[in-house]
């Protein structure tokens, strides 16, 4: 598919932009916004021939005139199956036709990521990457780069017939316009089916868009518009005939005015009559009349480039058509003279409705040779594989083997490009192309993975499907294993165990997918109190299978590590199994799935080795950076959030949670969504400013997860903020439940770090106190045995709150004080010495009290925790002192984003390197640089290294 030549029209740019002055204000202010480096999007809203193209034309020359560099393409109906087709369209001839070290320039950092969209480049999936989230941040960085050096407008005619990946780009892109030099302007045809409506919609309803409705002309327009097409004025009569038939549409105004011309009428009340024979539903038609007074040769050209559409050539048209180049020329030259095709020499229609008039008029089997000749064409010349499969897809199936093939290498193509939807689109022709069983049942099965991916529901009957059709019990067991992704996912484990265990049925003990479906079973089973006992039987094969030490094991040896750490395993047993499995980084560098890796973070925080934990996600975050991976860089965003969050960081990891969460939902990551609202717990109760995703939390319908550990965490998380906002009973109830769903699991080591027995034990109230005394016991029992001197002083600090004896209590709290002090975990310290505080308060130690509650106060403020930091200084007040003002500067005020960013540019990288290192734009990491030097006192990069000196780099 080449590059598209722009949207202007030949020549009649000034009359078609009659009564346009308002539009053409709105386009001018869009291209001063881009001089001036904001930019936004115009998005020109109407039916097909109300001159949205001649708009873009005024784009284009009002741009090019202010020394804008204006870049243009054009969808077609017949081209959204292409991904990223209209994107390379507007970039592919600038990149190509740069010098060798500008295209390294433009092509340099992330966006290099583009390079296999925008210039066609072959490319196999990368291991563990994300390649629909690269391809756009490659491609937003490439229009950056582009804008950095000269204002940059984008043009886009017909948006929507855009392929789908392109208008997720242009979705993205239009989101981080803001503090770019660039505008982009499309045009919407109202009433119009296309690629995905959902995706223009949200492409109209974008920040910062501005939509355009030109009207339909008015009499006085039409007026001007016959005048100029008969070369005489027009009677007010038949100029009012020709408004009310044409509905003041500028193209059927035109045509309109061709058509009676071509028949001798002129403008004169005497012909107002004639006006009614070419209605609106005709005039379309009127060009197939002309088309007709023409040679079978102008009519068989005119066929040839219609079907051949943005591939038209003049020696691909002539074979299509099946003339010589002499006659051909000739051909062309009758096309131009009756304004089929405009002057000029390109080979495209004066509008689309032209083209879509003849391209219709010719007959199926006629039109399915023209595409198969094309697809022939354009392959024997090497052209890109989605131009051929393009053809084919608009093809009649002829049983040809190489049809296939083509069909399947173009939907390999797009899933590299991260295009699920498109890559369906080739494999379902595929099927229809006719082919032996076996080859059939792979096609299907590529075809469901392919659908499993972009969201449709048919995946589940393709992988059936392959169960019935194949005979090769390996393709079998491979199509029920990605069946049970599909009920994991919709949270029907049950029927994804029975699929796994008739998968392992199917397969020899050495096959490497046996391996696979073994830790997607064992990874669901010892999460659900109904499959736990079927996960303890099977234990010894995981255990021999990890002790295999084959690479493909590396995943299962995490998952054992998370189930030994829940139960208080041997520390060093879990670390030798987290070191196996992440195995120095090559568990990320050799694609595994990155969704297990937390298993094995988990298992690491559970035993408290916080900095191998925090070494991984460095090199996690590093690999996602390389690969442009959205996901990888989420998992380690959020994990490193997490880490903040138990060292008591609070407000900064506030920032960065709420960031992981809102990419987690726009991915639909449900399951991640679910781990992150635990994960962000202690800020959830601690900071009203959470309030909405307390919300969020609360509104999640878990249905069957809400029975297993997965829906428990959420669960815990939903009960201490209903206990917060006084919904005791409700509190009380998420609490037992989760309690009940970790007794069933053999859990003791509660996910350590916000106790379902501790936080159940303060929820009860006087009259339940002997069992909040018996399950805080228990957990200080489980404490004391694990070593972990946050988890011992929690459950310390609460045991010293409910002890009944005074003295008692105080000398627990004393002793948590003391505990805590000398580790990182700085909010339970707070929290102890805010309890310890308190107590001495309550026993009229008023002098005694301050001291631990002024203490709590400032470490409570430092840590965020809002809260806890209102309670403290309600307590100081009891006593008779005056709380101190809040901390609100320095270091430790940098939030997690801030944080990064500065230590970045400390070490002297740009924005635009910081911005594509951390999937942000430019003038966020601006931003966060100015917030940091407020808080630190300072007013320039070159002071951000000694601010910043005792600060761990990470």
């Amino acid at each position: 598919m080449g590059p598209g030549a722009g949207p202007e029209p030949a020549g009649l740019v000034d009359s078609w932009l009659l009564e346009r002055d308002a539009e053409l204000g709105e386009i001018d202010d869009a291209l001063v916004g881009a001089q001036a480096g904001e930019g936004w999007v115009v998005i020109l809203d109407g039916p097909a021939g109300i001159g949205k193209t001649a708009l873009l034309g005024a784009a284009r020359e009002r741009g090019e005139r202010a020394g804008i560099v204006v870049l243009s393409a054009r969808g077609t109906e017949f081209e959204g199956d292409f991904p990223y087709g209209l994107a390379r369209q507007l970039l592919e001839a600038t990149v190509r036709g740069a010098d060798p070290a500008r295209q390294q320039r433009l092509l340099g950092g992330a966006a290099a990521l583009a390079r296999p969209a925008v210039l066609g480049e072959s490319v196999a999936p990368e291991a563990g990457a994300d390649p629909a989230f690269a391809v756009m941040h490659g491609l937003y960085w490439l229009v950056a780069n582009l804008a950095s050096e000269a204002p940059l407008a984008l043009l886009v005619d017909d948006v929507h017939w855009a392929d789908a990946p392109s208008l997720r780009f242009f979705g993205y892109l239009a989101r981080r316009l803001d503090g770019l030099a660039m505008t982009v302007i499309a045009s919407v045809r109202s009433g119009e089916t296309g690629s995905d409506l959902a995706l223009v919609d949200e492409l109209r309803a974008g920040p910062g868009a501005r939509s355009v409705t030109p009207a339909a002309l008015s009499e006085a327009a039409v007026a001007s518009v016959l005048s100029a097409d008969f070369g005489r004025s027009a009677d007010p009569e038949f100029v009012r005939s020709c408004r009310q038939v044409t509905g003041g549409n500028p193209f059927y105004v035109r045509e309109l005015a061709a058509t009676l011309r071509a028949d001798g009428i002129e403008p004169t009340v005497a012909a107002t009559r004639q006006i009614a024979a070419a209605a609106p539903l005709t005039i379309a038609r009127a060009t197939l009349v002309r088309l007709g007074r023409l040679s079978d040769e102008a009519a068989d050209l005119a066929r040839a480039i219609a079907v051949l559409g943005a591939d038209a050539s003049m020696p691909r048209c002539a074979a299509v058509a099946g003339l010589d180049e002499q006659r051909a020329l000739l051909a062309l030259d009758a096309l131009t003279a009756v304004q089929v095709i405009p002057d000029g020499g390109d080979l495209e229609f004066r509008h689309p409705i032209v083209r879509a008039a003849i391209y219709d008029a010719i007959g199926p089997g006629a039109r399915s040779a023209g595409h198969h000749h094309a697809a022939s064409l354009l392959a024997a010349e090497g052209a890109d594989l989605d131009a051929v499969a393009g053809h084919l897809l608009q093809s009649q199936p002829l049983a040809e083997p190489a049809t296939i093939a083509t069909l399947r290498d173009a939907a390999s193509h797009a899933l590299a490009l991260g295009a699920p939807d498109n890559a369906a689109t080739y494999l379902s022709r595929a099927l229809e192309e006719g082919c032996e069983r076996e080859l059939r049942a792979t096609i299907l099965l590529e075809l469901g993975l392919a659908e499993r991916s972009s969201g449709r529901p048919r995946a589940v009957e393709r992988f059936e499907e392959v169960q019935h059709l194949s005979e090769d019990p390996t393709m079998r067991a491979r199509a029920m294993i990605e069946q049970a992704w599909i009920a994991w996912y919709g949270g029907d484990w049950l029927q994804m165990v029975q699929l796994l265990d008739g998968a392992l049925a199917m397969l020899g003990d050495e096959d490497p997918l046996r391996i696979r479906a073994e830790e997607f079973r064992a990874g669901a089973a010892m999460y659900d109190p109904r499959l736990i006992r079927g996960f303890v039987d099977g234990l010894p094969i995981l255990e021999q299978l990890v002790a295999s030490r084959r690479p493909a094991t590396r995943p299962l040896a995490l998952l054992l590590a998370s189930w030994g750490a829940q139960r208080d395993g041997s520390p060093d047993q879990i670390r030798a199994l987290v070191e196996f499995g992440w195995d120095e980084g090559c568990y990320i560098d050799d694609g595994e799935t990155v969704e297990i890796l937390p298993q094995g973070l988990l298992a690491l925080a559970l035993i408290g080795e916080f900095d191998q934990a925090a070494a991984i996600v460095d090199r996690l975050r590093a690999a996602a950076r390389k690969r442009g991976s959205a996901i990888q860089y989420l998992f380690a965003s959020a994990h490193d959030a997490w880490f903040e969050c138990l060292r008591g960081n609070l407000a900064a990891a506030a920032t960065e949670m709420r960031s992981c969460i809102e990419r987690a939902v726009a991915l639909n990551l449900q399951f991640a969504v679910l781990s992150l609202l635990w994960y962000c717990a202690e800020v959830l109760v601690e900071r009203p400013d959470t309030a909405d995703l307390a919300a969020l939390a609360e509104g999640i319908e878990l249905g069957p997860l809400a029975d297993t550990l997965s829906g428990a965490l959420l669960i815990a998380t939903r009960g201490r903020l209903r206990f917060v906002a006084g919904d005791t009973l409700a509190a009380i109830a998420d609490l037992r439940h989760v309690g009940a769903v970790h007794d069933a699991l053999g859990v003791t080591n509660s996910m350590g770090f916000s106790s379902w027995r501790l936080a159940l034990a303060l929820m009860l109230d006087r009259s339940q106190r002997d069992e909040a005394l018996m399950l805080t016991q228990t957990e200080l029992t489980l404490a004391r045995r694990s070593g972990q001197p946050r988890r011992l002083g929690a459950a310390l600090r609460t045991l010293g709150t409910l002890e009944p004896d005074w003295a008692a209590g105080e000398a627990h709290l004393a002793e948590a004080v003391t505990l805590l002090a000398g580790t990182p975990m700085r909010l339970e310290h707070a929290r102890a010495l805010v309890e310890f505080g308190a107590a001495r308060r309550r026993n009229r130690e008023r002098a005694a009290a301050r001291g631990p509650l002024r203490d709590g106060l400032d470490l409570a403020t430092r840590c965020g925790a809002v809260r806890l930091a209102d309670r403290a200084r309600s307590e100081l007040a009891a006593t008779g002192a005056r709380p101190r003002s809040p901390y609100a500067t320095g270091r430790e005020a940098l939030t997690a984003s801030e944080l990064r960013v500065a230590l970045m540019a400390a070490k002297g990288r740009t924005s635009q390197e910081i911005a594509q290192a951390l999937f942000v734009t430019t003038k966020t990491v601006d931003g966060h640089l100015n917030h940091t030097y407020i808080k630190l006192g300072i007013n320039s990069r070159k002071q951000l290294a000694s601010e910043l000196v005792t600060t761990k780099d990470r």
